[in-house]
């Protein structure tokens, strides 16, 4: 019987501010904290910007990895692309929420949360 795998870390997450970037697309601030259970003085921050293409792929690549464990805790959807109104607050907010969700869901998988991918992803990306 396999059991589950035991955190050793706390995660919190917040996807705040979402910005209109120069470039004609929408960044959101991206906040990720962390430390270890044993060691709460260990408490590191890390911010980085990040766009909603940028949360899709991180979506499809841990949703391919959950799946391929064949885990069955429910993955949270994702907030569909769109085509027209991309920058209407209801749309903007939407992708915030579907980004957070989607954050908050990877903290407590250690599968996911100790991922490369996941790492990758908390990289700084510069868009401004």
């Amino acid at each position: 019987m396999a059991t589950k795998a035991k955190q050793d870390k706390i995660w919190f997450f917040d996807v705040t501010d979402p910005q209109l970037h120069p470039n004609g697309f929408t960044i959101y601030r991206v906040t990720c904290k962390v430390f270890m259970i044993n060691s709460p003085e260990s408490l590191t921050e890390t911010v980085v910007w990040k766009r909603y293409n940028d949360f899709k792929q991180l979506f499809k690549a841990m949703f391919s990895l959950h799946r391929a464990l064949h885990r069955r805790d429910k993955f949270p959807e994702f907030a569909k692309p769109k085509v027209f109104g991309i920058f209407e607050e209801s749309v903007i907010e939407e992708r915030r929420q579907s980004a957070l969700r989607l954050l908050r869901f990877i903290s407590e998988q250690p599968h996911l949360s100790n991922s490369n991918v996941l790492r990758k992803f908390l990289e700084v990306v510069l868009y401004f």
